[in-house]
């Protein structure tokens, strides 16, 4: 019921048991050919009771549609997506309900290995402003990663420090508050979207931003960006490869 969900299932070898999908579950191709059912908060429940499912594998939160599972006798899983032990535990609970266990505990070996291949870093890590939403090449609403989220942690991993501060997952920051936190570095996610010829264009209204001035401003277009899935170990490595360029 949700793309990172349906990308762990993949992940496990488990595809050719997926029966539904939302209409934002795109990867990998495969998972394009299954049944829609719905999508985030709109899920289709006749089309669900249609395919008759063994489990239904859905995020934490959805309190209402639990509910409604629960009426129609229908088992549920229920996952969490907001750090990397989130997912990874995730992947665990997926797995063993699902009857793979030998594909868990290789999965997750891979991924910590993959991590422990960085180190987290405080002090002069660059500083650094994650962008997500919107057009890239021109700057309307600057939405900003916070402290309580996946790509904090994953910036933080691959050595850099995040400018906005607080207990938030995310924030809107008029360009007035942007050039306050005057990041090191500016990284913008923009999944699906082209991204701009020169980045730093969009940003010239803010050229007081050490990122703007130096030329450090960085578009990630890919799907996986945005995804909380198997596939966050990418934007690890986008992050990282960022920070080494700029260091």
């Amino acid at each position: 019921m949700a793309p990172d969900i349906t990308e762990t299932v993949h992940a496990l070898g488990l595809g050719d048991k997926l029966m539904g999908a939302t209409t934002y579950c795109t990867y990998p191709d495969a998972a394009k050919t299954v049944p829609r059912v719905g999508g985030f908060g709109q899920f289709n429940f006749e089309a669900i009771v249609t395919l008759k499912p063994d489990l239904v594998i859905l995020h934490e939160g959805y309190e209402n549609e639990k509910s409604r599972l629960d009426g129609l006798g229908i088992r549920y899983l229920a996952t969490k997506t907001r750090s990397v032990a989130d997912i990874t535990e995730s992947i665990r609970k997926v797995g063993m309900a699902c009857g793979a266990e030998a594909e868990v505990e290789k999965r997750i070996g891979e991924i910590n290995a993959r991590i422990a291949g960085y180190r987290k870093t405080s002090g002069d890590a660059p500083r650094v402003l994650i962008t997500f939403g919107g057009d890239a090449s021109s700057i309307d609403q600057i939405h900003a990663f916070g402290t309580e989220c996946l790509h904090n942690e994953l910036l933080e991993i691959a050595g850099g420090k995040n400018v906005v501060e607080g207990h938030l997952p995310f924030s809107t920051l008029s360009k007035e508050a942007a050039i306050r936190l005057n990041p090191d570095i500016i990284i913008q996610l923009a999944p699906g979207t082209e991204a701009p010829a020169d980045p730093t264009k969009a940003w010239q209204g803010m050229a007081g931003i050490n990122a703007v001035k130096n030329h450090r401003i960085h578009v990630l277009t890919g799907d996986h960006t945005c995804i909380p899935g198997p596939r966050f170990i990418q934007t690890l490595d986008d992050f990282a490869e960022i920070i080494r360029q700029n260091d």
